[in-house]
């Protein structure tokens, strides 16, 4: 079985717009058949309006995979049961195996965490309801996305996918702190900002844990595979705790429960799947469970000619992705 996870770079328009997807479509296409993928996560997939219909479907996805094998697949999308697609920003599983059940995952396990705002023109009593502010902190700090958790048929037995995009080291919004989308008002804004962004991430790393933890409480040797963007590197809290080290935990009999990083199989000098102003990064993931540790093959991720996503932006470099995919080979 070969495993790919792939972020698309924000790809579709609010419309079907042939002649504006033709560019992109060049671009990515032949990168998801070099892929040869049993199984593709896909990030940052968006949804165009349906003309006659209410809500949004994936008309540009369609249009990507066309002629492709993936065009035959069976698809999970991560969005609640009865939902149409967010305009921006979805998950998508393509799979050769047949899905048995998927679901999106949003504080089904970690509820909002509170927090009272220390900057913005909302604040007065840093003790009093004021001090809560707006949409950022009234039911709490909401992730920005769902995960994506899809069971499939595999060859042998079931394999538990759980496609993830965690929020990026961006600072978030901190109301009357903004000057511009790009500018801040202070340093204390933008900081409060920063450390909103990082609470997100973490959070959503906890709650992916939490999703996995509820695999193995059923079944220890389950195939488990987590994948996606985590905008994190190994070393950074949000890939340790999904990866749950005995090193972490120091309990060695929680062992078959750790998921570990394939790509440690990759040369250290090609382990990026992102330049940042020439600077490699290790942002896209996919951790494996024990059970599929041992069947682990190759590992590669394709990032000869790799585009910076700093110094490239606002060149023809954008019509295909800043992010190079990864993709893993099991013995299953």
């Amino acid at each position: 079985m070969r495993f790919a996870t792939f972020n698309l770079e924000s790809f579709g328009d609010d419309t079907l717009n042939d002649a504006a997807l033709a560019p992109r479509i060049a671009r990515l296409r032949p990168v998801l058949e070099r892929l040869a993928a049993d199984v593709v996560c896909l990030q940052e997939v968006n949804a165009q309006r349906v003309p006659g219909r209410p809500g949004r479907g994936f008309a540009a996805l369609d249009a990507l995979l066309e002629g492709t094998d993936y065009a035959g697949f069976h698809r999970a999308c991560g969005v609640a049961e009865g939902a149409a697609p967010a305009e921006r920003h979805n998950l998508v599983v393509l799979s050769r195996y047949r899905v048995i059940a998927s679901r999106a995952i949003r504080h089904d396990h970690v509820p909002p965490p509170q927090w009272h705002a220390g900057t913005g023109d909302a604040v007065r009593d840093p003790g009093g309801p004021e001090a809560r502010m707006g949409d950022e902190t009234d039911p709490g700090i909401t992730f920005d996305r769902p995960i994506l958790a899809v069971e499939l048929d595999a060859p042998g037995r079931h394999l538990h996918v759980f496609n993830v995009h965690l929020r990026a080291p961006i600072a978030a919004p901190v109301a009357g702190q903004k000057l511009s989308a790009t500018r801040w008002k202070s340093v204390s804004g933008w900081a409060e900002g920063y450390y909103l962004a990082a609470m997100k991430r973490v959070g959503q790393a906890l709650e992916l844990r939490q999703a996995i933890e509820t695999v193995f409480e059923r079944d220890l040797e389950a195939w488990v595979l987590a994948a996606g963007d985590f905008n994190a590197v190994t070393v950074e809290s949000a890939l340790r705790i999904v990866a749950a080290n005995v090193e972490d935990t120091g309990n060695l009999e929680l062992s078959p429960r750790v998921m570990t990083p394939v790509e440690t199989q990759i040369p250290r000098q090609r382990r990026y799947t992102v330049l940042h102003h020439g600077r490699r990064h290790m942002l896209d993931h996919i951790l494996a469970s024990p059970a599929l540790l041992g069947a682990l093959g190759t590992v590669e991720v394709l990032n000869e000619g790799l585009a910076d996503e700093m110094d490239d932006s606002g060149t023809e470099a954008e019509l295909g992705s800043f992010h190079a995919p990864l993709v893993a080979g099991f013995r299953i």
